[in-house]
């Protein structure tokens, strides 16, 4: 006997399985990554339903003797078509969604559900080439929290000197000079006089800034920090070592698609 079950969810890719029948990976919110055979001709209605970045309510059927789903319905509520326009917009999503899977989701689907469906809905909603790299940074860097690898950003590892005084985001704050330098070994940064010589991967201050809002203020409120497009490319390309590292492996969209990202 089969158990049928209701999940939220989200498609992170489609693939042909067999001459009419596909494969769906969905990121759903309880169970993680699951993988369900979605039946059916080129005619058939869940085929225009089920595709990448579509988000709803996911009815599946579970096979008791071999432990596999099948989608029986799919309600979508979201829909994110300008991915389909934006190559940008659909690498960075292509990007999370296979930190998702190689990462098992953290560990911690919960967590990861909102964060990732906060980058999501938020790609759909950018403007432009730059907002869409803000927000794969932001995204990346709170993943780094899930996985409990993310470095401490707010003070120096060695002298315990904070990076900024005052208010973040305040007229009052002011940065140590020099930025931050990052210790490979130890996955923690120190500030310019305490990490010289020690690694070549330093941020400069509006990095450190940017990196400290996130870390500290709403999703509302971090979107709204400006960031030079300089400082923007250093910090992501800074972030991809991070998030490799952390996942223990390169990653193919980050190879494949490092010329868009």
């Amino acid at each position: 006997m089969g158990q049928n079950s209701i999940k939220q969810g989200i498609v992170l890719s489609v693939k042909p399985l067999g001459e009419n029948n596909a494969s769906v990976c969905f990121f759903t919110q309880e169970s993680g990554i699951l993988y369900a055979t979605m039946y059916g001709g080129p005619k058939s209605r869940l085929k225009s339903l089920a595709s990448p970045w579509n988000a709803g309510t996911v009815y599946l059927s579970e096979s008791s003797q071999y432990k596999n789903y099948k989608l029986s319905d799919f309600d979508v509520k979201r829909y994110h078509l300008s991915f389909r326009e934006n190559l940008i917009k659909s690498w960075s999503a292509a990007l999370a969604a296979e930190i998702l899977i190689k990462t098992k989701c953290a560990g911690n689907s919960p967590s990861c559900w909102t964060v990732f469906n906060g980058f999501i809905d938020g790609l759909e909603l950018c403007g432009t080439d730059g907002q869409c790299t803000l927000g794969l940074i932001r995204f990346l860097w709170r993943f780094l929290e899930i996985l409990g690898v993310q470095p401490d950003i707010s003070c120096c590892s060695q002298c315990g000197e904070p990076f900024f005084t005052g208010k973040n985001g305040g007229d009052t704050v002011s940065y140590k000079p020099g930025g931050a330098v990052y210790n490979v070994n130890e996955n923690s940064f120190a500030c310019a006089a305490c990490g010289s010589g020690t690694s070549s991967l330093i941020l400069n201050a509006e990095s450190v800034r940017y990196l400290s809002a996130v870390s500290s203020l709403t999703p509302k409120e971090s979107r709204l920090i400006p960031m030079s497009a300089e400082s923007a490319g250093q910090l992501k390309q800074f972030l991809f070592y991070l998030i490799e590292n952390a996942c223990g492996s390169r990653l193919t969209c980050l190879e494949t698609g490092m010329g868009i990202l």
